[in-house]
């Protein structure tokens, strides 16, 4: 079976600025915001990781209650990396390791959690799944309507996003694909993983990327399609037969605070582990 979630209230992420501009303007706008008092951190990063940061920050807090743990609105792997070195949040949530300029700068990273990489679409189209040939078909504007004549409505991320650069390690033939389709006018871009979201759930006939962790964390009303005949949960990414995921990463600075080392602990600890898994990521360790 596809996992169908149905709608329930989840705060959304309004519209921002297009990602090149959001990752620019991340750290200036959570500096604007001010600083969190010495006894919180501030978390924040790329949207698809934000929910299940938000359920770790509930289960951190029950053995230290004291601690505040306030996590922004979504900045982007690039934005959040950027905070990160200008002091304005204490850990950043990436899908994609830091750079070696970035590292020379002071920023560090730890891969913390796979979750699989979904090819989504409303819960009310009717297809169940498609072959990674026919995904290629799609984005390169040969097949434009699903199989019961419907209208296909392509959702697309910029070219730098991480969901374009994994979907491009996908083949190359989809890489290929994708380059024409981010040429293709007047299909749908969405700059923030909410925004691609939103867009999936409210378009009829939608299609486009997501990931397991943000459909169930975040309550979304989308339907994961197979791909070549398998359907993405953590089982069949553990077992190999679902070949695509999104490597997220835990990114701090140089000298990262008490409470955010204790945090970061935490997300590597068994009750951490267990959150992951229960918010659709396998954990991972070194």
């Amino acid at each position: 079976m596809n996992p169908v979630i149905r709608p329930t209230y989840f705060l959304r992420v309004r519209k921002q600025l297009r990602t090149v501009c959001l990752a620019g303007v991340g750290a200036a706008w959570l500096m604007a915001a001010g600083g969190a008092p010495a006894d919180a951190i501030k978390i924040g990063g790329t949207g698809t990781g934000l929910g299940a940061m938000k359920l770790m920050a509930q289960e951190f807090k029950k053995s230290r209650p004291d601690a505040q743990l306030i996590v922004t609105p979504s900045l982007g792997s690039t934005g959040a990396i950027r905070a990160v070195l200008a002091g304005a949040i204490d850990i950043g949530i990436s899908a994609r390791p830091v750079t070696a300029e970035e590292m020379r700068q002071g920023a560090s990273a730890r891969a913390y959690a796979r979750t699989p990489f979904v090819i989504a679409t409303g819960t009310k189209t009717k297809a169940a799944g498609l072959s990674l040939s026919e995904l290629a078909q799609i984005y390169s504007g040969k097949t434009t309507r699903w199989p019961d004549g419907s209208p296909i409505r392509l959702v697309v991320r910029p070219d730098a996003d991480a969901d374009t650069m994994v979907m491009r390690a996908f083949s190359a033939e989809m890489s290929s694909a994708i380059s024409v389709a981010l040429l293709r006018k007047g299909l749908r871009m969405a700059d923030t993983d909410q925004d691609n979201a939103d867009a999936l759930e409210q378009l009829p006939g939608s299609l486009g990327t997501t990931t397991l962790t943000q459909i169930l964390t975040e309550n979304r009303a989308l339907k994961a399609l197979t791909l070549d005949g398998v359907t993405p949960t953590l089982q069949s990414l553990a077992a190999g037969r679902y070949a695509y995921s999104k490597t997220l990463h835990l990114v701090t600075g140089r000298s990262p605070s008490p409470l955010a080392k204790d945090f970061v602990a935490f997300v590597r600890s068994p009750a951490g582990q267990a959150v992951l898994v229960k918010s659709g990521n396998l954990a991972l360790q070194d």
